[in-house]
């Protein structure tokens, strides 16, 4: 009867040693916060398709993201490894709860609205690297993101399609 009263906790992954499903992490720092135990800031890449890597950045801490620099370009593994660790003064906040189905498929469209080119008439390629900044908060391999990039295309292809099919009334 007392051990269900005092039940064991689940084993608690230390964010220190945590890597996010469909990454690999290649550099930890954490923030220097004198005697308090500071944030932990991950430099990652994601499972690619292109044979290409990019790195992003992920502070465990605070909400900061990085996948490119103020130019918009890619962040190579020396950018990415910036002085994050040192200028933040986050406490560490432990690993992100994993989102469910729903909102990583949220997450997703989200980045995809994102890359969407206003005004452009050539489509914009997506690759898994456009996804590197979300995968700490996405928790997922490749192959969710893939599967619901694939939904949102069959969705969108969709509304073209009908868009296409529409022609003026043949009385007028």
């Amino acid at each position: 009867m007392l051990s269900s009263l005092f039940a064991r906790r689940s084993d608690v992954q230390d964010p220190a040693l945590w890597t996010p499903p469909g990454t690999t992490v290649v550099q930890r720092y954490r923030n220097t916060l004198g005697e308090g135990e500071g944030a932990i800031v991950l430099v990652y890449t994601g499972d690619g398709d292109r044979g290409l890597t990019y790195f992003a950045a992920a502070c465990l801490g605070c909400t900061y993201r990085a996948a490119s620099d103020s130019h918009r370009s890619r962040l190579t593994e020396p950018e990415a490894a910036n002085n994050h660790a040192a200028s933040c003064r986050a406490m560490n906040r432990g690993i992100p709860a994993a989102p469910d189905d729903t909102e990583a498929a949220t997450i997703v469209r989200s980045r995809l609205w994102d890359l969407r080119q206003h005004g452009a008439y050539s489509p914009h390629y997506v690759t898994l690297r456009d996804f590197n900044i979300d995968r700490v908060d996405l928790q997922r391999p490749a192959e969710f993101i893939k599967q619901t990039m694939s939904v949102f295309r069959l969705a969108t292809d969709g509304m073209t399609a009908a868009r296409a099919q529409r022609t003026r009334h043949p009385c007028r």
